[in-house]
């Protein structure tokens, strides 16, 4: 099933490139810190920002994502690592509101270990200990080609759910403020 999910992801990025009308398709990067953090690091009375962003322990991003437009609304998977330690796909769904975009998603997390890739079992071993949570918020389209989303990332209510038989336990982290650019190879219309 794992394998399944990073196909479908991979797959989808490729067939974007068919179509620069209904797809985009790109590079992103971005940063991401506790919302317990950023609570803290705005109610010191420190005044750099070196201080504020070193107390809201903010992590980086690097990734792809790729955008399908379909009847108004859009699909949006993507592949980001964080900090060199997770492996986060989400899959957000959205539509436009004027200039911005609304969307929600659930994402898969899972640690990240390079070496891991061309092995097996240690492969195996990192999907099932994935966990799974959700992120929504909100985007701009800046032009055709730069993409940002500012977005909340959270946890469901339980434990975990039973995804193709098999149990998988929910993200347990802190909530998270996650800010990201992209820049779209294809440029498309895919807004």
């Amino acid at each position: 099933m794992q394998k399944s999910i990073i196909l479908f992801v991979a797959a989808f990025m490729f067939a974007a490139t068919a179509s620069a009308q209904m797809f985009k398709i790109g590079p992103k990067v971005g940063l991401g810190a506790t919302v317990a953090n950023i609570e803290a690091a705005t109610a010191d009375g420190s005044t750099t920002i070196g201080d504020k962003f070193e107390q809201a322990n903010v992590s980086t991003q690097v990734g792809a994502f790729a955008r399908l437009k379909v009847l108004g609304f859009y699909v949006q998977p993507e592949m980001t690592v964080s900090s060199l330690k997770d492996l986060d796909i989400p899959v957000m769904f959205g539509t436009k509101l004027g200039p911005l975009r609304a969307m929600a998603g659930p994402y898969v997390r899972m640690a990240f270990d390079g070496e891991a890739i061309n092995d097996d079992g240690a492969r195996e071993s990192m999907f099932e200990t994935a966990r799974y949570g959700y992120q929504a918020g909100l985007g701009l389209d800046v032009g055709k080609r730069i993409v940002i989303d500012l977005r909340y990332e959270g946890t469901f209510a339980g434990n975990g759910v039973s995804v193709f038989g098999a149990d998988r336990p929910f993200d347990t982290g802190d909530p998270q403020i996650l800010l990201s650019v992209g820049y779209s190879l294809t440029g498309g219309g895919g807004k």
